[in-house]
């Protein structure tokens, strides 16, 4: 059970947080924080530079959208004198401005001694007939690339770059990572979409690449730009702006940074941080083992609670620390789910295993014993429980085996049903009584009842043996007193009276559950019990009564443990049928009651 509860929960925590919405949102969100709060600071790339088209620099152009086209052409002229590596304009020319203008910048563009790269937008992007023919009219014989960022339908932030469209056309960043020497042709492009590593900040107040203004740039040292490939694109606030990881810490990322971000990385060659699926199965496998061994401790609930949230909160700070300290980051929501489901299905699996044997020993034994006995045979359990069942084992007990007498005439002057109802009277009456002295009745057999004291938890000591003969021998005395009660009623009501045979043994047997699955009861088995019945059947021969209606005849170890307690006189040493050797009995008597004493049968009207 242990197993396949380990191979269950580990299988659902990896679908159910890939498939499961929320669940999955609720991962990508603890990666999110963790990216942006817990990154270990690292050097501005080397490699990329952002020029950047600010508030600033559009309050002086003569043209702000599209923009100005002239200003556009200078500032490449100016990015390949500084010696730039490449140059990536990641803006849409999608609308005409001056004509002049426009080819002055595509001449620019392609007669540039570096390349240069623009962008252009995928079938799914909102634009006219009309744009669509400029854009391919205006970047015939420009390298260029789809800037479309892939979006989490979930909420929209940006974890994922597509590095090619569905028509094969290179993203923005792969096509200038490939021409700007990136790698060895169309190998340099990525085949599948990859999460993007992004690079980390020198601190939590600078940029992961260096910025400077497109105004600028112009005035700075050569040294700045040169051999570096240069991302030109605006930061203006509400325009190409969108949620990343980056944006837990702050406000939205500009497009042309999230485009480094994936530049970078191809540049780089890395890949995501993120821990590899199959470091991930190992661990939700260990975390599950051990969430069912946890539970499997059997630790209480006031305990096993707080214990499970804490050593959740100790995974997530784990998790964390490790991501700061340069480890791979693992999303812990397929973590969490093993280890709280291995402990919530191994719990559920041992209230249920807990239930039915419960269950198994209550139609065993707790139809008739008292709530203490139930408790104890419960609270025990572990030590004659096997399998769902109790396991066979020697004990010393005290067997109780009572009889009705005359029970043949009773059923002779009685009809069927009133008969049954006056035999449920009696026997429910005798049961709570044996009960109240933490007996248990094990069977009926016709009007007779099968009793034990001292099972199925074994006694340890004589004491506790010599309580068990006391309580089956002051049993037996009070059902006698009760059946003086029953007879003055049944009386009245015109039914008839009866008395009582007890045998009561103490002694060594075998105890054990007998039957399939479908009937299968408590049995006891050896010398005890077949004693306790044979002196049952003596009382027929034993001319005093224990109490007016009652005959308790009890074997040596019962008087044993019970001489001093209770009255009694010794009936001799008897040999009863089926033993080999004599035994000792005693007659219980009853000295308390209304003076009715013990009598002689005959005296008793029997």
């Amino acid at each position: 059970m242990g197993l396949a509860a380990v191979v269950g929960v580990s299988a659902a925590a990896l679908g159910l947080t890939r498939l499961v919405p929320p669940l999955r949102s609720a991962d990508e969100s603890f990666r999110d924080v963790a990216i942006a709060y817990f990154t270990p600071p690292a050097p501005q790339h080397p490699g990329i530079v952002l020029v950047t088209l600010g508030e600033d620099l559009f309050a002086t152009l003569a043209c702000r959208s599209p923009v100005d086209r002239g200003f556009l052409a200078d500032l490449v002229g100016t990015l390949e004198a500084a010696g730039v590596r490449a140059i990536g304009l990641d803006i849409l020319f999608d609308q005409p401005t001056l004509p002049a203008l426009d080819e002055r910048l595509r001449q620019r563009i392609q007669r540039a001694t570096v390349p240069v790269v623009a962008i252009t937008a995928l079938g799914d992007t909102p634009l006219t007939e009309e744009q669509r023919r400029y854009l391919g009219r205006f970047l015939d014989g420009i390298p260029h690339g789809h800037a479309n960022l892939a979006k989490d339908r979930l909420d929209g932030t940006v974890r994922w770059h597509v590095p090619r469209g569905p028509d094969g056309l290179p993203s923005f960043p792969a096509r200038l990572a490939q021409v700007a020497g990136g790698g060895a042709g169309e190998a340099a492009i990525p085949a599948e979409p990859f999460r993007i590593d992004w690079h980390a900040r020198p601190s939590l107040d600078a940029s992961p690449f260096p910025a400077y203004p497109a105004d600028m740039v112009g005035l700075l040292p050569r040294g700045w730009l040169a051999g570096r490939i240069a991302v030109v694109g605006t930061v203006l606030v509400g325009v190409d702006q969108h949620r990343t990881p980056l944006s837990v810490a702050g406000l939205s990322t500009p497009g042309v940074e999230i485009q480094a971000h994936a530049l970078a990385q191809i540049l780089d060659g890395r890949t995501s941080r993120d821990l590899s699926f199959g470091g991930v199965v190992a661990l939700v496998l260990a975390l599950s083992a051990a969430g069912v061994a946890l539970a499997a401790a059997g630790w209480p609930v006031w305990l096993l609670v707080p214990a499970s949230l804490l050593g959740l909160l100790a995974l997530w700070a784990a998790a964390l620390a490790l991501f700061a300290q340069g480890g791979p980051l693992v999303a812990m929501m397929a973590p969490s789910a093993a280890w709280l489901g291995g402990i919530a299905v191994m719990t559920a699996h041992l209230s249920l295993k807990e239930r039915s044997d419960r269950r198994s020993l209550m139609q065993l034994f707790a139809n008739h014993v008292s709530q203490p006995v139930a408790d104890e045979i419960w609270r025990e359990r572990a030590t004659f429980l096997a399998g769902g069942r109790p396991r066979p084992q020697e004990l010393t007990a005290t067997v109780f085996f009572s009889d009705i007498e005359g029970f043949t005439t009773v059923c002779e002057a009685l009809e069927p049903e009133p008969l049954i109802l006056w035999l449920e009277g009696y026997l429910d009456a005798m049961v709570r009584v044996v009960a109240a002295h933490d007996g248990i009745v094990l069977r009926f057999i016709g009007d007779a009842i099968l009793a034990v004291f001292g099972a199925p938890v074994a006694r340890t000591t004589q004491a506790e043996i010599d309580a068990d003969a006391e309580r089956a021998v002051r049993c037996a005395i009070q059902m006698g007193r009760e059946l003086r009660e029953l007879n003055k009623r049944w009386q009245a009501e015109g039914l008839p009276a009866i008395g009582i045979r007890v045998g009561i043994h103490t002694g060594p047997l075998v105890a054990g559950s007998l039957g399939g699955l479908r009937h299968m009861e408590y049995s006891l088995l050896g010398d005890t019990a077949n004693t306790a019945a044979r002196l049952e059947a003596l009382g027929k021969t034993v001319d005093m009564r224990s109490s007016p209606h009652c005959r308790i005849v009890i074997g040596e170890p019962t008087w044993t443990a019970v001489q001093g307690t209770v009255a009694g006189l010794p009936v001799g040493e008897m040999a009863l049928k089926g033993k080999r050797k004599a035994v000792r009995a005693w007659l219980v008597l009853d000295r308390e009651g209304e003076g009715e004493g013990v009598r002689p049968a005959a005296e008793a009207g029997e």
